[in-house]
């Protein structure tokens, strides 16, 4: 197995599925080397994916939400999480995760530059490593456009309208192949 990887959101029915989908399906033959799961920081149990992140990605069409445990945080070697919000909840829960817990476009960011690593908890040692030596994207706020937070956010935007919920969406599909591809690359294989 080269790791297991789990993506948090608040609800686990459009974020977290959308993006464990994603990464799924990017591994291709070697997904079944990986264990990758998502969770919600406020789900209900059994709730299925929202329409939009199946039309999205396809495969995330069986799934059913799952509240986050201490369990779930503690067997992650990779937590990913949708926002900075669902960051700062995790750590609070588990603050032996922080150092593993990274949203999404933050280890998008941190992880640029080339990481050649062992195995997926190295990884994440050296993307944990690199916080504080990037400059961060500033926040920009444009008053013609509704979409709002930080730009390491995967932003929550099922209130915004359907354009903008797809569009946030597929965003976060690719990045989220990108994070896929990129772990693929840094992880060198076990003899």
């Amino acid at each position: 197995m080269t790791g297991r990887v789990l993506f948090v959101c608040a609800q686990n029915i459009c974020r977290s599925p959308l993006m464990a989908a994603a990464f799924e399906d990017e591994l291709g033959a070697d997904a079944s080397r990986w264990v990758v799961g998502s969770a919600g920081t406020e789900a209900s149990p059994g709730r299925r994916a929202c329409r939009y992140s199946v039309e999205v990605v396809v495969t995330a069409l069986g799934h059913l939400s799952t509240p986050l445990t201490m369990a779930d945080l503690d067997a992650a070697d990779l937590v990913i999480a949708a926002s900075l919000a669902e960051r700062s909840l995790i750590v609070r829960k588990s603050p032996s995760a922080r150092s593993r817990t990274f949203t999404l476009r933050e280890a998008l960011l941190l992880g640029e530059q080339q990481v050649s690593a062992a195995s997926l908890a190295e990884y994440a040692d050296v993307l944990d490593s690199r916080r504080g030596t990037l400059d961060l994207p500033t926040q920009r706020s444009l008053p013609w456009r509704r979409e709002t937070g930080h730009p390491l956010d995967v932003v929550d935007v099922h209130h915004l309208g359907i354009r903008t919920h797809r569009r946030g969406l597929q965003k976060a599909a690719a990045d989220t192949r990108t994070l896929a591809r990129r772990l693929q690359q840094g992880i060198a294989p076990r003899s």
